[in-house]
C-alpha cells in the first residue's frame, strides 16, 4: 500500500518569494515581544538585522523582473527596499535609544514618512500589490515603536 501524497504545483519557489512580506509581520510580533520584554532585545536585533539584510541587498539580486520594468518602476521599487531596510534597522535600533528625538529617532521618523509616501504611490498611480501589501505590513512595524 503506497501513500499518496499530492503535490501542490501553486506553491512553487517564486510564489514563496513573493510572499516575502510575511517576514514584515513576524518582525511586528517579535517587535511588541521584544517591547513587553518577552524575549531579549538582543534576539530581535540579530533577526531584523538578518532581515534588512534580505530586502535590500540579496532580494534585488533575486527580483528577476527588476530587469525588465521601465527604469522609474525600477528606481522605486530600489528605494523601496532600502527604505524598508532602513525601517527595520532603525527600529530595531530605537531599543537602545534612550531619546526619541535624537538623531535615530528623527530618522526613523523620515523614513516611515517616505514609506507612507510610497504606500499611496503603490495604491494609486502603480498596480503593484505586492509592494502595496509590504508597505502596508512595514505601516504595522512602524507604528509599534513609535506607540511604545
Amino acid at each position: 500500500m503506497k501513500l499518496y501524497i499530492p503535490i501542490d504545483d501553486t506553491m512553487t519557489s517564486k510564489t514563496i518569494l513573493k510572499k516575502d512580506y510575511i517576514l514584515v509581520l513576524i518582525l511586528v510580533v517579535l517587535r511588541f515581544l521584544s517591547s513587553k520584554d518577552v524575549i531579549p532585545n538582543f534576539s530581535y536585533l540579530l533577526i531584523a538585522l538578518f532581515v534588512a539584510f534580505y530586502y535590500f541587498p540579496i532580494k534585488l539580486f533575486l527580483d528577476k523582473s527588476l530587469f525588465d520594468e521601465t527604469k522609474r518602476k525600477k528606481i522605486v521599487k530600489v528605494l523601496s527596499y532600502f527604505i524598508i531596510s532602513s525601517i527595520i534597522v532603525f527600529s530595531a535600533l530605537l531599543f537602545y535609544e534612550d531619546d526619541r528625538n535624537s538623531f535615530i529617532g528623527n530618522t526613523f521618523l523620515v523614513y516611515s514618512l517616505l514609506n507612507t509616501i510610497l504606500f499611496f504611490y503603490f495604491y494609486f498611480t502603480e498596480n503593484i500589490s505586492y509592494h502595496f501589501i509590504l508597505t502596508l505590513c512595514v505601516s504595522f512595524l512602524v507604528s509599534i515603536p513609535i506607540m511604545t
